[in-house]
Formats: structure tokens, sequence, C-alpha cells
């Protein structure tokens, strides 16, 4: 009984698909009031469009880690988004340009 249980989560292992539509709306709801600049304002934090089209290239590891723990002036967000959320935010970063 045991075996087959643990076959079944081993291979569902990795079954999420990211929603880019989702990171879209947490990127809306949660990011886009600091990395989106208004027409006028100087900001201080940069852009995340073309975030994983930069050079040197950001990995998405390091990514993860920098929306889980924030930065020198980004909140965390370790209690605010689950990691499917950070799936779902780093794929629409992806599709950013």
């Amino acid at each position: 009984m045991l075996l087959p249980c643990a076959a079944m989560i081993l291979a569902c292992a990795g079954c999420y698909q990211p929603s880019t539509e989702h990171g879209a709306a947490l990127f809306r709801k949660d990011c886009a009031g600091c990395h989106v600049p208004r027409p006028g304002q100087t900001s201080y934090v940069p852009s995340l469009a073309g975030y994983f089209d930069r050079e040197p290239r950001p990995s998405e590891r390091k990514t993860r880690r920098q929306i889980r723990d924030g930065g020198k002036y980004m909140p965390p967000f370790r209690l605010r988004l689950s990691s499917h959320d950070v799936d779902d935010l780093i794929a629409y970063l992806k599709t950013t340009r």
C-alpha cells in the first residue's frame, strides 16, 4: 500500500504547470507599485521588463531567493506568496520584454 502511494507522489512531483496569467496578476498586485515607474516619477528600484534577458542572465534560483527573502529596499514575500505563486511570477517575468 505504501509503495504505490510513494510512486504516485514521485510521479507527480513537478506536475505543476506555472500560470503566466496568475503571475501577471501577482505582479500587478505585489510588484508593480515599485517596479513600474509612473510617468515623471524617479524610481530607485529596477524595472523588471526583460528581466531574464539581461546580461548577466539572472538565475531562477537567485530570483526565487530575492522574492522570498527581499533585499535592501525590497520586502520579503516569503509569508505572502506560496512556492506556486513564485513559480507563476517567474513564468510571467520570462514573458516580459
